[in-house]
């Protein structure tokens, strides 16, 4: 009978463990989803007359412009959710969905919507993955091809800062999180929550966590959970911020308040207790500013002092720290080691040879590690270039010059800066619009007046990034680099291309032959949906990829470089997704 006993419990044992498994298996699965990166664009947003409609990638009409608005989640599928007027007895904008041959499609749901990121990563406005729609007055989620996620269950659902894929779920007046499969990440039981905005690049924001609140008889208290949905803090502080400059998932710092005082937390462990009146990150260093009784001080981020809370301010200044208490001022080290010195700043720079400091007067200079001066000229502004090379500023002018103080590009420039993740150097003169780059052994590349420039990643027609310097009558294409690429490296797949032949501009095959001239001022190449803008007589119009007219010349617009689809050009905006339109201007 024990053996038989033994045996049973051993059976429930297994049996437990085999369904804790298959529970956390299940929570893990819920716990995954993939945020679609949008590869190919289909399908714009057309706008006619203060209406909208919808176009495809060649320019073909799929949805009239009867629209007052008009949302494409996903410009690479065809679900399309056009907005009418305002429902007056719904207390909501009347809202049908249309595929791309115009059916009418999530007929079977009330106001579906895309659901809006006001602050995303990339560049897309809406959920890629999933809409919201609407049934009694609840809401809830479905996919793209109409697979329900969610029942309709919630007052609202909103997106979260910084966290696409996750929602905001409003339920009874409280508020928690649900992913997009559905999983709920924090229950309803939050007065607020929003997301602590970290993010890397190798995790990007999946490891995003969550700054939640409840009210209490004295006020709102907050706490912290992970992107697991594992409660980190309890909701017991005044206020809470995490150190997102901090780059780790393991150990997540905050500065934490309890009843008006500031403390630092790594995880739950207390590095400094809640005796503060302010404590901030300096990032660069790696150190905390801490305020006390109206006097600060510097501690490391394992809560270790460098200097006693006793200072009236403490000021970066690269490997320096800057204090002052009345009228005396101190220099001290990383370390808090007090040190003599003229400067106020010494910055390092990527070669160990050379530092940047600046004087009590804001006179910058080049030392080397030992603080011997090698640039001293009373310099307004010195920045470290790759190399031995060093912008310059001097009486309002900007320049360049090498590490023996030798002027190599004329101190002449309104700015100097290296151009973005490239090998180039960008120098303008604002009174000309004059651009000039310079590669990184600064030789000049080339000089363009009243130019603009652009970086363009690679795209499906072409494979490589490259940057384009336009002006009002030219345009020339380089690598990050600096060398000149013609218009057929730029654009491999292209069979015409745009060149400019005895100042006259003309389409050329990819051997250079001639194929299409008529007194153009200036023409665009053809863009990844294989149209081209020509300027004829101060106007634009459009061709094809086979040289056909598909719109005549008379688009009064002020671009350089205007993109088309079909007879539509691109309307350039900063705030909305990008919109395609025939209106004259």
């Amino acid at each position: 009978m024990k053996g038989k006993l033994k045996w049973i419990i051993l059976a429930v044992i297994v049996s437990l463990i085999a369904v804790v498994t298959v529970i956390i298996v299940m929570n893990e699965l819920g716990m995954q989803y993939t945020i679609e990166e949008i590869k190919e664009y289909n399908y714009f947003v057309l706008t006619e007359n203060s209406k909208y409609g919808v176009i495809d990638k060649n320019g073909n009409v799929i949805i009239e412009p009867n629209y007052i608005a008009i949302q494409i989640p996903n410009p690479s599928k065809p679900v399309f959710i056009c907005i009418s007027d305002y429902n007056q007895e719904a207390k909501n904008y009347e809202t049908k969905v249309f595929n791309d041959t115009g059916t009418q499609i999530f007929t079977d749901y009330e106001n579906v919507q895309a659901i809006s990121i006001s602050t995303n990563i990339d560049s897309s406005h809406y959920e890629k993955s999933v809409l919201s729609y609407q049934k009694d007055g609840k809401y809830g989620l479905i996919t793209l091809d109409e697979k329900v996620i969610t029942k309709p269950i919630y007052d609202e659902i909103s997106s979260i800062n910084y966290k696409e894929g996750t929602f905001l779920v409003k339920k009874d007046e409280k508020v928690g999180v649900i992913n997009m499969k559905g999983k709920v990440i924090i229950k309803n039981e939050y007065e607020t929550i929003t997301s602590d905005n970290y993010y890397n690049e190798t995790t990007k924001n999946k490891t995003t966590g969550f700054i939640v609140s409840q009210k209490t008889e004295d006020g709102f208290r907050y706490g912290y959970i992970d992107y697991r949905g594992r409660t980190i803090l309890n909701t017991e502080y005044t206020q809470l911020k995490r150190v997102t400059q901090i780059p780790s998932e393991k150990d997540i710092y905050f500065i934490a308040y309890k009843e008006g005082q500031a403390g630092l937390l790594k995880n739950k462990q207390v590095i400094l207790n809640y005796e503060y009146q302010e404590i901030s990150y300096y990032a660069v260093d790696d150190i905390f500013i801490t305020t006390r009784n109206g006097k600060q001080g510097a501690v490391t981020k394992d809560g270790q002092t460098i200097l006693h809370s006793e200072y009236d301010s403490i000021l970066f200044g690269g490997i320096y720290l800057n204090a002052t208490k009345g009228d005396e001022n101190f220099m001290f080290d990383l370390s808090g080691n007090q040190i003599e010195t003229e400067s106020i700043s010494m910055t390092k720079t990527d070669n160990p040879n050379y530092y940047i400091a600046i004087d009590k007067n804001d006179v910058y200079t080049v030392v080397d590690a030992n603080g011997k001066t090698i640039i001293d000229n009373n310099y307004t502004y010195i920045g470290y270039l790759p190399g031995s090379y060093f912008i310059v500023a001097k009486d309002g002018k900007n320049g360049i010059i090498n590490s023996k103080g030798e002027v190599i590009v004329e101190i002449k420039y309104t700015s100097i800066f290296k151009f973005n993740d490239t090998n180039l150097i960008q120098a303008e003169i604002a009174d000309t619009k004059t651009i000039e780059l310079y590669n990184m052994k600064i030789e000049k590349i080339v000089s363009m007046d009243n130019a603009v420039i652009g970086e363009y990643k690679a795209s499906s027609i072409n494979p490589n990034k490259y940057i384009m310097l336009t002006s009002e009558n030219n345009f020339l294409y380089y690598d990050e680099n600096g060398n000149e690429l013609q218009a057929k490296d730029v654009f491999p797949n292209n069979t015409l291309l745009a060149e400019k032949i005895d100042n006259k501009w003309v389409f050329v095959d990819r051997e250079g032959n001639i194929k299409l001239q008529d007194n153009y001022e200036m023409i665009t190449d053809f863009n990844e949906y294989g149209f081209a803008g020509i300027k004829v007589k101060g106007k634009w119009g459009v061709i094809n990829q086979n040289g056909e007219v598909v719109q005549e010349p008379t688009y009064e617009l002020d671009w350089y470089q205007p993109s088309f689809l079909g007879r539509y050009y691109k309307v350039n905006t900063w705030y909305t997704e990008a919109r395609y339109s025939s209106d004259e201007i």
